[in-house]
Order: C-alpha cells, then sequence, then structure tokens
C-alpha cells in the first residue's frame, strides 16, 4: 500500500512538515538472482557463479512526496538510496572478539547514492526541481533499452558518458564510477509539453570532485506522438585536475539520438550514442580525442498476458585513442546480444532469465556487464564474456 500510514511515519523525521504534503510514497525494488558470469579466459577460474542483486533493474529505496500548493503549482521532493540485501562484509568492525568476518557476514545493505532532490512545479511554465541528479547524458542511456534492464541499457553505454581515456586521466578506475552520472548541486529545468515535445536544461558548477566530474552542462529533448517517441541529448563536462596525478583539465562531450515505435506486437527502439574525450593528457597522447561510440537495437513482446520476451543487438567501438576498453594506438570493437523473458506474477512481482554475450575483436575487452571496471575484474582483450541471470524482481 503506497500511501501509507508507515510513509507517513517515516517522514515524521521532517520535524513537522509531514503533516504538509498531500501525499507521502515509500518505494523500492529488490531484484535477487542467481548469476554466472564468464569472463572468456581459457579456464575455469574465468567463470563465477553467486546470488547478486541488480541483475534485472537496480534495488533501492526511496520516498517520494508531492504538495497541492494551487492554481496549478505543486511542490515535490524525492529522497532515493541504493541498496544491497546481499552485501558482504569482510572486515573486523563489530565482530566483537576483534577476528576478521568472513564473506558470509552481512554488511551494510545501503550503498550508493541515488537521485535526491526538491522542486516546483507549474502547468504553464514547467518545472524546476534542485540536488543530486543523474546527468540527461546517463539517463539517455538508460533509454537505450526499451525493456527498461541494465545490462542492456545503462550499464553497455556507460563509456559513452565518461572519460574514454579514464585509465589514463587517474592512476586507478575511479573515473567510471557515479561522479559521471549524477552530480550534487545540479540544476534542471523541464519545459511544459509543446504538442508532445518536452525540452530540459541541466547546469552544474563545482570547482572539483572525487572523481573527477567539474562543470556539467547538458540540453535534452523528449517527444511524443501516439505510439512513437524520441529522445536526444547533448553534454558537456569541463573534467577537473584529479588529485594525485599529473592530469590537466580536459572536456568530455556526448551526444545521442534516438526513437522507438509501439507497434502492438512488440516494441521497438533504436539508439545512438557517443562519448568523446577531447584534448588528452601532455605525454600520453597529446592532442587526440579518444571516442566511444554505442549503438543499440532492442526490443519487448508480450506471448501473453504474463510472459515478455526481450532482447537487443549492440555494436560497440572505441577509436585508437581511448584507452578505457583496451590500449592506446589500436582500434576497439565489439557485438553484443542479451536475450531474456519474464513472467509477471503481478505488475509488482517477476520471475526473469538473461542471457547476455559479447565478441571482442582482438583489441578490446568489454565486459558482459558493459561496464569500465569489468576490465579490472578479468576481462581480457580479445576474450568473449557472457553472463547468465535467473532471477526475481518485487517493486513496492
Amino acid at each position: 500500500m503506497k500511501k501509507s500510514l508507515l510513509a507517513l511515519a517515516a517522514m515524521g523525521a521532517f520535524a513537522g512538515t509531514a503533516h504538509a504534503q498531500s501525499s507521502v510514497t515509500v518505494y523500492g525494488t529488490l531484484d535477487a538472482a542467481i548469476s554466472n558470469a564468464d569472463t572468456g579466459a581459457a579456464t575455469l577460474n574465468g567463470t563465477t557463479t553467486r546470488l547478486l542483486g541488480s541483475r534485472l533493474t537496480s534495488d533501492r529505496l526511496g520516498f517520494r512526496g508531492v504538495e497541492d500548493l494551487g492554481g496549478g503549482k505543486t511542490a515535490f521532493f524525492q529522497l532515493e538510496t541504493g541498496i544491497d540485501p546481499f552485501a558482504q562484509n569482510t572486515g573486523t568492525a563489530g565482530a566483537g572478539d576483534g577476528t576478521a568476518k568472513t564473506s558470509m557476514t552481512p554488511g551494510s545493505f545501503i550503498t550508493t547514492r541515488r537521485p535526491s532532490f526538491v522542486g516546483i512545479s507549474d502547468k504553464t511554465l514547467g518545472r524546476l526541481q534542485v540536488g543530486s541528479q543523474y546527468s540527461p547524458g546517463f539517463l539517455f542511456t538508460g533509454y537505450g533499452d526499451v525493456a527498461g534492464n541494465n545490462t542492456v541499457g545503462t550499464n553497455f553505454s556507460q563509456a559513452t558518458v565518461v572519460s574514454s581515456a579514464a585509465d589514463a586521466v587517474a592512476t586507478t578506475a575511479t573515473n567510471t564510477t557515479a561522479a559521471f552520472k549524477m552530480n550534487a548541486q545540479s540544476i534542471r529545468i523541464d519545459s511544459p509539453s509543446f504538442a508532445g515535445l518536452v525540452v530540459s536544461g541541466y547546469a552544474v558548477t563545482q570547482t572539483s570532485a572525487a572523481s573527477g566530474a567539474g562543470k556539467v552542462h547538458a540540453l535534452a529533448a523528449a517527444y511524443t506522438l501516439g505510439k512513437f517517441d524520441a529522445q536526444a541529448v547533448w553534454e558537456v563536462k569541463t573534467i577537473a585536475t584529479n588529485s594525485g596525478t599529473t592530469a590537466t583539465p580536459t572536456k568530455h562531450i556526448t551526444m545521442g539520438i534516438g526513437g522507438g515505435y509501439d507497434f502492438g506486437v512488440a516494441k521497438a527502439r533504436v539508439t545512438y550514442q557517443k562519448g568523446e574525450l577531447e584534448n588528452q593528457i601532455s605525454g600520453v597522447k597529446s592532442g587526440s580525442n579518444g571516442l566511444v561510440a554505442v549503438t543499440k537495437l532492442s526490443a519487448i513482446a508480450p506471448v501473453t498476458k504474463q510472459i515478455d520476451l526481450f532482447g537487443a543487438y549492440i555494436l560497440l567501438n572505441e577509436n585508437s585513442a581511448g584507452t578505457l576498453y583496451g590500449a592506446a594506438n589500436v582500434q576497439k570493437s565489439a557485438t553484443a546480444m542479451s536475450i531474456g523473458s519474464a513472467y509477471n506474477f503481478s505488475k509488482r512481482t517477476n520471475i526473469y532469465a538473461t542471457y547476455t554475450t559479447v565478441e571482442n575483436n582482438s583489441n578490446a575487452g568489454f565486459g558482459a556487464a558493459g561496464s569500465a571496471t569489468s576490465i579490472a575484474t578479468g576481462v581480457v582483450a580479445g576474450n568473449d564474456p557472457k553472463i547468465i541471470n535467473i532471477g526475481m524482481r518485487h517493486s513496492f
């Protein structure tokens, strides 16, 4: 029950303001799966089977509130965090006798920061929200999968919204993490709908950030006409100097365009997104542009009222200047295929199975999960990783 006394009680911590809300909603997703991942290595050491969360969609817990201000105006907020019910803790804190914990000891289930903002909307003027928000460039990566799945959606496009030479920019791979997806102190403005067209502006100005994000400016557009939809995005990041390295500020640009149509028997969508790093570091690849491009074709079809089939075909490329998915001075490319099915017990609960495989050229090390961190966990250039997930998802 979304509008529950439990949700209102949870918001009581906001010192006397909860009663002024027209509605407060507690929501979330729990996704558990048996995941078999193969890095493509020649030995059995390349294959692992584990119980993991967030295989189909990211686990989360959040609160939303809306207050009707009258005259077509509303105030709203959102507070959301990532969660991991299967987190392990191998540290010694709280062990009592000081001995190391085992991998079976649960860790904190609170994980990554997710959108947290406050805003106001007007039916005539549009919508303004401020706080910690995903960038339009990152949100477009999710648009690339019509079924809304992690593996095909955000993961395979991650490199288009980070530096394509992240390993050269910093001594670690931290530049490929959430700082390039979400920004604190961000402002987003959405226009009212003009015959199905909504235009958005996004900006944040920071002097520095832990993972290299600095100034961000973006424009996005979304259009809907009956069964047709389309989106486009343009985003520029001025990447701040990284502490402890010789990196100089650089500029990263991502551009994307795509569209889809509901044919009745199936929904299909195609997108193209590229990310380009300008002004590489002097002494590494001075003057060159590292570029990653991702093209996706995805579809979902209802077989029955309860069973959905979905899949995608993906083309990935990184030019010779980039070093995120392989060495410098060589061109990297890969193709990926993902298929899956879900059995829906209800609108909130389903069970699913997915299979994703990547075929790398001899220079590329794209991972089956699509993220740059896959390189650090054993995807060797030229190997062909794959992953199978069988799980259950519940939304509340």
